[in-house]
Formats: C-alpha cells, sequence, structure tokens
C-alpha cells in the first residue's frame, strides 16, 4: 500500500511492513527508502492521518524528523517483519504464514492476524483469521502464538 503526504498529494513510500510491541499494538510502519540507498524509514503510528482504501495519508514533515539512529533502534529491535513468517502454536501446531493483520485504525490495537496455507489451500478452505491470540512472541525465524479458547 502506497504512503502519501496529505498536504501536497505527492507519494512518500509504500509500506514494506509495520513494527509491533507488546501486547498486540502496532507501532508503526516501515516504509521504502528513496534515493540511492533506499533506507527504510520508520512512521509512528501517531503521525498517520487515515487509512484509505489505495493509501494511507500523512503529514511528511512526521518522516523528515526521524533520525537515522531512531530509524535502526526500531527496526532492529522490533522490526523482525513479521509478514510472511510462520505462525506456530505454543505446542508446535503451524497453522500457516502470516498474510495480513487486521486492527483498529484509530488506536493501532491489533484484533487479528490472517494467516494462509499458499494459493491453492486458500481457494479451498479459505484464510484463517486468529482473533486475539493471548501471546505472541516473534523470533527470527517463526512467531509463536497462545489461543485462547
Amino acid at each position: 500500500m502506497l504512503i502519501y503526504d496529505r498536504a501536497s498529494g505527492n507519494k512518500i513510500g509504500r509500506i514494506t511492513d509495520f513494527c509491533i510491541e507488546e501486547p498486540g499494538k502496532i507501532k508503526g510502519l516501515l516504509i521504502d527508502g528513496k534515493g540511492v540507498f533506499h533506507r527504510k524509514k520508520f512512521l509512528p503510528f501517531e503521525h498517520i492521518i487515515s487509512f484509505g482504501d489505495d493509501g494511507v495519508m500523512v503529514e511528511a514533515r512526521a518522516l523528515d524528523s526521524l533520525s537515522k539512529e531512531e530509524d535502526k533502534e526500531v527496526y532492529f529491535i522490533h522490526g523482525h517483519g513479521i509478514k510472511g513468517k510462520s505462525f506456530l502454536t505454543g505446542e508446535g501446531n503451524k497453522l500457516g504464514l502470516l498474510d495480513d493483520v487486521y486492527f483498529e485504525e484509530e488506536t493501532g490495537t491489533i484484533v487479528g492476524y490472517e494467516v494462509t496455507d499458499g494459493f491453492f489451500a486458500d481457494i479451498a478452505e479459505g484464510k484463517k483469521i486468529i482473533h486475539h491470540p493471548s501471546d505472541l512472541i516473534i523470533g527470527k525465524d517463526t512467531v509463536v502464538v497462545s489461543i485462547s479458547t
């Protein structure tokens, strides 16, 4: 999804991933960088004005005020991108690969994770949605969830 500056209408970049913090809240978005080095930038959730079907509106100056150290800290501590990672239960059962996240736009609170078993399985069975996992452990290779019943 693209990100736009509301004041000018200019495209700022494309969302590449999101950073989450415990317990189940979105901390911000990682945006692809422009220029020679294509450095990713971190956009704190509170700087987002609105979410639309075709883009996210922000104030461009919110990106300009971020220092490189903040980018590194957030990216390496919270930015182990989780899209595409395996979701496992605490018992070791694979739920699928993370495909999408559902959250409340006003607060950034995550309300569900959408997992996929692949294109053909999604057509046959549909994607699974994990609602309100009680715990979420983000590892380098997998995400472990405890599902309350």
